[in-house]
């Protein structure tokens, strides 16, 4: 039996850091990766934030060994809540991290999801607790601490980050514009995509799936279902929803996060009609809601500082191809080009409330071009291989470099 063979016979533990829970999977992507690799043969722990302290401290979830920490418990989201609680959870998970490695037989591979546990990270692979460091990068750290709080705070997270990625035996990320910037400062960069998996998509009809979740049949709804974040543009799809005259388009907003209440201040004080607030659901009941959609939202804030919304790709983008969805976007981002060459929604060139009404509503007067854009959405889902079992491939891959780097090495 040679080195490689015996290597992949005795596969090393993976341990992933995840300033989130776990246990909840939306968005899934932590979850798909866990228990990709644990298919795959390896041991996977997870040392996750559990930031309402939801959680018991050891659980066993579909075979992944999951420590849920919290050391400060977020009642309410804000910015500086996030801020001071994400600098105590990085000191106890380094902690806990040290701790977790020597009760294991091999020196693990540590997955780090996103910067907020990143330093960390780097720590154990610096101190070589950690056999390699995979960095999984979602976001774009610049533009979404530029956004959050200020320039001077988000240069200096970029200063950190761009010395950490040097630490990286490997990067993951989720659109290519962010592969690009990454590059830059480490070439073992690859690209996998935020897609559902097949096997998740609901079975259903749309008029089906209208009829389980109790909405009207003969409506256009414009829907955005998953998290309401800082960077959406939910106050403009008030004002739309505000606008519109047509009897038939209905608004449609399910998920919660950190503007949640703010939305539905707003909302209440604008007595819009239209416009229909859910909380959070399951993952099942939300590709539900996506499918029962006739377009889905996924237009962000686009201004100059705007970095991480033009470079990133949400789930919802490619949720809602595999339902068969078109999408609304903005002009001058990643997904604005997507759409243009794919052909699969609506890209708008202007957010002036007016506007955006007038291309919702012409969807609805345009049945030939609106079915056309429906049936070019669910190909192109399958013609680019926009799902999860395509996705969990590069993931392997990505790890079997790993695994033969250390053999060469050894």
């Amino acid at each position: 039996m040679n080195p490689v063979q015996r290597t992949c016979e005795n596969l090393p533990p993976i341990v992933m850091l995840v300033a989130k829970a776990y246990q909840k999977p939306n968005p899934p992507r932590t979850r798909q990766e866990a228990e990709t690799l644990l298919k795959a043969g390896y041991p996977v722990h997870v040392l996750a934030w559990d930031r309402d302290g939801e959680f018991p401290p050891l659980e066993n979830v579909r075979g992944v060994k999951v420590r849920s920490l919290s050391p400060v418990k977020l009642t309410k989201t804000s910015r500086v809540g996030l801020a001071l609680g994400g600098i105590i959870f990085q000191i106890l998970l380094l902690l806990e991290s040290v701790k977790l490695i020597s009760q294991l037989k091999q020196r693990p591979i540590v997955h780090a999801h996103d910067f907020n546990t990143l330093l960390p990270a780097c720590f154990l692979r610096m101190f070589r607790l950690c056999s390699a460091l995979v960095y999984d990068c979602r976001e774009l750290t610049y533009g979404l601490y530029y956004e959050w709080f200020n320039l001077l705070v988000a240069s200096v997270f970029r200063a950190i980050e761009e010395r950490c990625l040097r630490c990286a035996d490997a990067i993951i990320t989720v659109s290519d514009s962010i592969a690009a910037y990454l590059r830059r400062f480490n070439s073992e960069t690859e690209i996998v995509y935020n897609c559902p998996r097949i096997e998740d998509i609901p079975k259903l009809s749309k008029k089906e799936a209208r009829i389980q979740l109790g909405l009207p049949l003969d409506a256009f709804i414009v829907s955005s279902v998953g998290t309401i974040r800082y960077d959406c543009r939910f106050d403009l799809m008030l004002a739309v929803s505000f606008l519109t005259k047509e009897e038939n388009v209905q608004y449609l907003i399910v998920g919660d996060g950190p503007l949640t209440s703010e939305i539905r201040q707003a909302a209440r004080e604008a007595s819009s009609a239209r416009l229909t607030l859910l909380p959070r659901v399951s993952r099942e009941t939300a590709l539900t809601y996506v499918l029962a959609s006739d377009l889905t939202w996924a237009v962000y804030q686009n201004r100059v500082e705007s970095l991480n919304p033009r470079m990133t790709i949400p789930w919802k983008f490619f949720e809602s191809l595999a339902c068969g969805v078109p999408v609304i976007v903005e002009a001058g981002t990643f997904r604005a080009k997507l759409v243009t060459d794919l052909g699969c929604g609506v890209v708008l060139e202007s957010d002036h409330p007016d506007y955006v009404s007038q291309v919702i509503v012409s969807l609805t007067h345009n049945p030939n071009q609106y079915d056309k854009m429906c049936a070019v959405a669910k190909s192109a889902a399958r013609a680019r291989n926009f799902d999860w079992e395509t996705m969990s491939i590069k993931l392997i891959h990505v790890y079997r470099r790993l695994l033969l780097a250390r053999v060469a090495s050894s």
